[in-house]
Parts: C-alpha cells; sequence; structure tokens
C-alpha cells in the first residue's frame, strides 16, 4: 500500500463500482451498509475521527475486506462540501460535525472558565494577565525553531528590550502579532490583513528568501527536514491571490443559521488548515495561520482564548500536527480530520490552562495561610501577597513596575504603589537599576521580617 510519511492513503474508490457489477458483490455490499456503524467504527477509543490509516488497525470485524468497509465508512460519514472551500483543482473541501460536538461541548465549558475561582476582577487581574499570554507568543516561536530559553524569552517581553537575535526576533513578532489579532478583530478578513500578520511575524527573521509580508512568487515544497520526503505540494504561486480571497469569503460569510451552520470553533480551524494548505508565502507560514485562527476565535466571542496556548501543545506533538494535514490532503479533502485534531488540542491546551490556573490559586492560599500569623498581615492586599509569595520562594529575586505590569495587567503606577509599600515595610529592598529606574529584592531573611518563623 502506498504511503506518504509513513501514512498509509486510503484506497481508490473506484473499487466499489467494479465491486456492484455482479450480484455477488452488490450483496456484500449491502451486508457491510448494514453491518458498518460510523460512530463504532469511524472513531478509536478516545473519540478521535479514523483516517484509513488508523482504521486499518481497528477494523477487526471487516478482515479482509477493510478497503471496502472503509469505503462504505465514508459514504456513511455523512460529509458534505464545507464553506464553498475548494482546492487548486477545484475539488471541494468536505467536512461533517457528526462526532464532533462531545468536543466542542467539552471547549465551550472550559473556555468560559466558570469552573476556576477567579470570581472577582481581583483575582482575575492576579491570574488572568498579560503574563500569560506570552506563552503563546513564546511556544509559536519554539514550535518554527527559535532556540531561546523560556526563561529568557518572557524577561525579553517583560522588559522590552531589544532581540539579541533571530529566535528572540521571532518570539518578538509573535509577541506583535498576538496584540495585532486582537487589535484587527472587528474588521473583516482581506488579503492585505492577511499579508500584515505575515509581516509582523517575520519582520527582520528572515531565514531565505521571503520577504516579510509578500506573497511568494514560486514553488514550494514542504518537506520532512530528516527524510527529504515531499509532504505537501503547495498549490502553484498563481492560484495564491484567488485561493486567498476564497479564504477572505469563507471567514466573512454569516454561517449563522440552518443548513449553512457552522460553529465558529470549527471556523476558526479550517482557517488555520487553508493557510497551511496554500502556503502563501516563502516563510511564516504556521505563524500566520496560528494567527488567523485567533482572531477568528477573538472576533467570534471567544475572548478567553488570548490566554490559552496551542502552539505550546502542537511544539510537544509536531509529527500529529503534520499528519492532520496529511489526512485531510489524503483523504479526499476531508477537513474533519484537521478538525478533529484542532478540538482535541484545544481541549489539552484548556486542560493544562485549568491546571496552570489552579495551581497558582493553590500557592496563593498557601501564602495568605501563612502570612496570616504576621503581625503585617492586615495591611496586605493580594497582590501583596503575591508578591510575598515569589519572594519567599526566591530570595534575592529582583522585582521591577515592568514584570508588574505583565503578571497583573496593571498600570505602572499600581505596580510602583505595591512594590513602594512592601519596600516601606521593610519587606523587599529598594536600589536603582538606572536613571529613574528601580529594582526591588527579596531580602534572604523575610520570613523573619515577616515573623512568621
Amino acid at each position: 500500500m502506498a504511503k506518504i510519511e509513513g501514512v498509509e492513503l486510503p484506497p481508490n474508490s473506484a473499487m466499489l463500482d467494479t465491486l456492484l457489477v455482479d450480484a455477488a458483490g452488490r450483496k456484500l455490499f449491502f451486508e457491510f451498509v448494514e453491518k458498518l456503524d460510523s460512530y463504532k467504527h469511524g472513531f478509536d477509543s478516545k473519540g478521535n475521527y479514523l483516517h484509513w490509516d488508523g482504521f486499518i488497525t481497528r477494523a477487526r470485524d471487516f478482515k479482509d475486506n477493510k478497503a471496502l468497509a472503509y469505503l462504505i465508512l465514508k459514504m456513511k460519514r455523512s460529509l458534505t462540501p464545507h464553506g464553498k472551500l475548494v482546492c487548486e483543482q477545484n475539488k471541494p473541501f468536505f467536512s461533517t460535525e457528526n462526532g464532533l460536538m462531545a468536543k466542542l461541548h467539552k471547549i465551550g465549558e472550559l473556555i468560559s472558565f466558570e469552573h476556576l475561582q477567579l470570581a472577582t476582577a481581583q483575582g482575575k487581574s492576579l491570574h488572568l494577565a498579560r503574563g500569560v499570554i506570552m506563552e503563546e507568543a513564546i511556544s509559536s516561536a519554539q514550535l518554527e525553531g527559535a532556540v531561546t530559553t523560556r526563561c529568557v524569552a518572557k524577561e525579553l517581553l517583560e522588559t522590552g528590550r531589544e532581540a539579541r537575535d533571530l529566535s528572540e526576533q521571532m518570539i518578538v513578532n509573535n509577541w506583535n502579532l498576538i496584540q495585532s489579532t486582537e487589535a484587527h478583530k472587528d474588521q473583516p478578513l482581506t488579503v492585505e490583513l492577511i499579508l500584515l500578520f505575515n509581516k509582523i511575524a517575520t519582520e527582520d527573521a528572515l531565514e531565505n528568501e521571503h520577504r516579510a509580508g509578500e506573497i511568494r512568487n514560486g514553488p514550494v515544497f514542504v518537506r520532512n527536514i530528516m527524510t527529504g520526503e515531499t509532504v505537501h505540494e503547495a498549490p502553484a504561486h498563481p492560484h495564491i491571490e484567488q485561493m486567498l480571497q476564497m479564504v477572505c469569503d469563507y471567514a466573512n460569510a454569516e454561517h449563522k443559521q440552518g443548513s449553512d451552520f457552522i460553529h465558529p470553533i470549527v471556523k476558526a480551524s479550517v482557517l488555520h488548515f487553508m493557510l497551511g494548505y496554500i502556503h502563501p508565502f516563502f516563510d511564516g507560514n504556521g505563524r500566520t495561520a496560528r494567527a488567523l485562527f485567533y482572531w477568528f476565535m477573538l472576533k467570534s466571542g471567544y475572548e478567553n482564548f488570548k490566554y490559552i496556548s496551542i502552539s505550546a501543545l502542537l511544539k510537544a506533538a509536531p509529527k500529529q500536527y503534520m499528519k492532520s494535514f496529511l489526512f485531510t490532503e489524503t483523504d479526499n479533502n476531508d477537513l474533519t480530520h484537521f478538525i478533529d485534531f484542532q478540538l482535541t488540542i484545544i481541549i489539552r491546551a484548556l486542560e493544562r490552562f485549568t491546571g496552570y490556573i489552579n495551581s497558582k490559586i493553590n500557592e496563593l492560599h498557601n501564602a495568605i495561610a501563612l502570612l496570616e500569623h504576621s503581625p503585617v498581615y492586615a495591611k496586605l492586599n493580594l497582590h501583596h501577597i503575591a508578591i510575598l509569595e515569589k519572594a519567599l520562594k526566591h530570595s534575592g529575586r529582583t522585582f521591577t513596575v515592568k514584570e508588574l505590569e505583565n503578571d497583573f495587567s496593571i498600570s505602572p503606577t499600581a505596580a510602583r504603589g505595591y512594590l513602594d509599600k512592601l519596600a516601606e515595610m521593610d519587606l523587599l529592598i529598594k536600589f536603582k537599576l538606572k536613571g529613574r529606574t528601580f529594582g526591588y529584592i527579596a531580602p534572604a531573611n523575610l520570613e523573619e521580617r515577616l515573623q512568621v518563623r
């Protein structure tokens, strides 16, 4: 059986025509139609949508007739053309939401954040801060090859200093790109906006002949770096502008009623796929595609998505990410393969975020339990306690106004006020960094100063 990147290619549908020629073939066909269940046989035990590559290892009910079973499965999946999207050969892309509703429902539950203890505005400012959003900027750059450590990357974004190398520039660009998606969320999608997103993503961070924000003027072949095998041949460059306009028309269409309805999360995922499939640029396609995903999620009212990093998990599973594109392209343009994978990644990202926030809440509760025994406790608010919790864990640590701005999403004046109060209480040591900028050091004997020993 033919393979691409180790992926088994689905059987040719022409075998159905051959089978239906005689009575015996028709009898077998109808036996399989009755026996095959699109839910039981079309998904794995975790509820993931099966491509032929996965179906052949699980289709024990059909023994030596797995190819026929898969072709009948595709017939029973109720695939329909998706939003007038077509490939360069003018063949439609298909999809079905059958079997995906459980994942969409799960995402709807998790993205509300109602299960988190963030009822107060102060609680939200402590945990839903710019520092959390930085995760996506860093992970997206690392997914594309940036080698800067997370610690250095966070310091880079918090301080706003100049990037020192290509990796740092990619991270700065991604941070600017995230800000841009939010700034443009109320605008319709245009080819010019897609070019702008690519320009922001790649400006001063180029590794090939790509020009930031310009459509490629030649062919692109996506290859496995290790084997050299061609995984995807992108549409020829004369098709690009027309296909990008098609993507814009799709994004701007309502798709809110009746048979035209497309769930916004599905639509955002398809935008991600289409940019990756068209590969309109020599560089920055992945970053631009993920930016489009976030842009549409924010545009559709999913404001909390700005705190969620999908790139962190895509970086952890690059092979599965690549296969989700391959599965769609090799299975008659069935977008459901990519959509289903993207929904799984979103759920994992939301669960990861839930774990992160819960750990921060627990840390804060532990700090409160400790500081309640201090004579200065009555003078502290939650922001002071959050600072002291970090100071108690890392003696000698230096706090800055800029860091608190990002960590708590507060103004410089408020950040300075919190730090100055702790310095006045002799709980931090204030010193001049440079010019009018001050740092605040966590003293080694902080527990003694708090009188909690």
